[in-house]
């Protein structure tokens, strides 16, 4: 016999017994109702205190309050009293019951029939994602575990015990300062992510923040990420303060970010985990600075740095020694201003032959990514390009010497990026200087640009643009019989896409996602985060 069948009989069951707890109590009632005793009673009552001494039942019974030793309170006969006792116990078991079948009804969920095990990796992975907004409809966001605590009982037993899910600790209002020893004691001495976003509104201060920093802190040594948002100036310099000699040695990501709309703000710490941050491997400073080169700036693997200004900026030696310091750096994220490269002075090329993603923004694309030598890059993003920037790129680039990109900047190049780009329209020279292309990005830059270039009327020696291309993302909008052509004319050439990722207003026309499914498969997306 299954769980359902099981529970269904029982709620079967107790739906039976509530209907004779039902029947009991309705033949009590009429009996209480025919004694002469209690109607000359109540109507005694009814003349002298009206009908407020009693409550109306949704039956229509008319019980009263509770006798009391008053001269005025109901005098009933002592069988009438026994009959009203038994009514009042005769309810309480039939509320008891029907508190049992709702309990039981939950199990007839589908989710409510998962496994604890199943649950587990459920909640674990929800509680992994991103909470940009809050997660209920209330004007402060509510913590993922303390939503599905609320859910049910049994939900509520896993989530307590689940040190796992106790372990991302994200700050978004004052309100959550509550919520930090909450974490700190159920997550059990598991390494802890800790996120203060300051930005959405002004109520988290300074000394708010030093004062959440006083509760985090004693825990610092189970920190594996740390990350901090905000518009305040003085907020980044309280959480300088307070990491300027601590010692982290489970971080493994760090992120300083201080933006807003206040001008080129920009934030100068002289010190910050001086203690030691052994397995610190990635980090993010949004204008915002610290000794370049040095300890805890080593052995990284992740280096992004956005919007350095003129304070904060590194000239070319500090970059030099920067990556110099991480010989094993993966990925290198440049956006807005970050090096200062002086007009008309050569600088030797920086050699990073690790790094297999860069992103590049600004004015000094052409120039920094002539300057970086990275021959394992796999994957490229440029955005906030202006069309006499993206022209300079495509004319710096080398062609290569085989159509395996052998001889190029980018031999080993696979993804292609592009957001936010003022472009020219791409050459035939700008596709075979990158040949190695199989996965394209267009947002917000011309995508019929690109579209046209991939025609078949375009193709050299019956060669189309990119023939490895697997994987075409276009956020931006796009001319579906354009659009059709290229995926049709592909897959005729056996060279044919395998998945294409659109935006949002194709959702709405099911008829045009069904003709390109025909060639290839398609997602649609709704928006794109450009901040990952």
């Amino acid at each position: 016999m299954g769980l359902t069948t099981t529970v269904r009989d029982i709620i079967a069951e107790l739906n039976r017994q509530a209907a004779e707890h039902q029947v009991h109590r309705l033949m009590l009632i009429k009996r209480i109702s025919a004694d002469p005793t209690y109607q000359r009673e109540v109507k005694r009552i009814q003349q002298s205190h009206g009908r407020q001494v009693f409550h109306n039942a949704p039956d229509g019974w008319r019980v009263v309050l509770e006798p009391s030793s008053d001269a005025d309170s109901p005098h009933f006969s002592p069988a009438v009293n026994a009959l009203m006792n038994e009514v009042h116990m005769n309810e309480a078991s039939l509320s008891c019951i029907r508190a049992k079948i709702e309990a039981l009804t939950t199990f007839l969920v589908p989710v409510f029939r998962l496994p604890p095990e199943v649950l587990v990796l459920i909640f674990k992975a929800g509680a992994r994602m991103p909470q940009d907004g809050p997660v209920t409809e209330t004007t402060v966001p509510r913590p993922f575990p303390l939503v599905i605590a609320s859910v049910s009982r049994q939900w509520r037993d896993i989530a307590i015990n689940t040190p796992e899910l106790w372990t991302n600790i994200t700050i978004q209002h004052p309100r959550h300062y509550n919520w930090i020893p909450v974490c700190l004691q159920r997550s059990c001495g598991l390494p802890i992510d800790v996120t203060m976003d300051c930005r959405s509104t002004n109520l988290i201060t300074a000394p708010v923040v030093d004062c959440m920093m006083s509760r985090l802190m004693p825990h610092v040594h189970r920190w594996r990420r740390f990350a901090l948002m905000t518009c305040d100036p003085a907020i980044a310099y309280v959480i300088g303060r307070r990491l300027s000699d601590a010692s982290a040695p489970q971080l493994r990501h760090l992120q300083l970010s201080l933006s807003g709309s206040s001008g080129n703000q920009e934030v100068v710490l002289p010190d910050i985990l001086q203690g030691g941050a052994e397995a610190l491997s990635s980090v993010r400073f949004d204008s915002l600075a610290t000794p370049w080169g040095s300890a805890p700036l080593v052995n990284l693997t992740t280096i992004d740095l956005r919007w350095l200004w003129l304070r904060t900026r590194l000239q070319y030696e500090q970059f030099r020694d920067m990556l110099a310091a991480s010989p094993r750096i993966r990925a290198l994220i440049l956006r807005g201003t970050y090096i200062h490269l002086h007009s008309g002075r050569t600088y030797p090329p920086l050699s990073i032959p690790t790094l297999r993603y860069l992103e590049l923004s600004g004015d000094t694309v052409c120039r920094m990514s002539s300057l970086l030598s990275t021959p394992a890059l796999e994957e490229l993003t440029l955005a906030n390009l202006d069309e006499t920037e993206f022209r300079e790129f495509v004319e710096s680039l080398p062609l290569p010497i085989t159509p395996d990109g052998v001889g190029g900047r980018y031999p080993a190049l696979r993804s292609l990026s592009l957001l936010n780009a003022s472009m020219c329209t791409p050459t035939r020279s700008f596709m075979l200087a990158l040949p190695t292309i199989t996965h394209l990005t267009v947002i917000n830059s011309a995508t019929a640009k690109f579209l046209e270039l991939f025609r078949k009327e375009h193709a050299e020696d019956g060669l189309l643009s990119w023939p490895r291309l697997r994987k075409l993302t276009l956020v931006d909008d796009v001319d579906y019989f354009l659009l059709y052509g290229v995926v049709k004319e592909r897959a005729a050439l056996r060279m044919p896409l395998e998945r294409l990722v659109l935006n949002a207003p194709f959702i709405h026309d099911e008829y045009l996602v069904s003709t390109l499914e025909e060639y290839v498969d398609v997602d649609i997306v709704k928006d794109v985060d450009l901040d990952h």
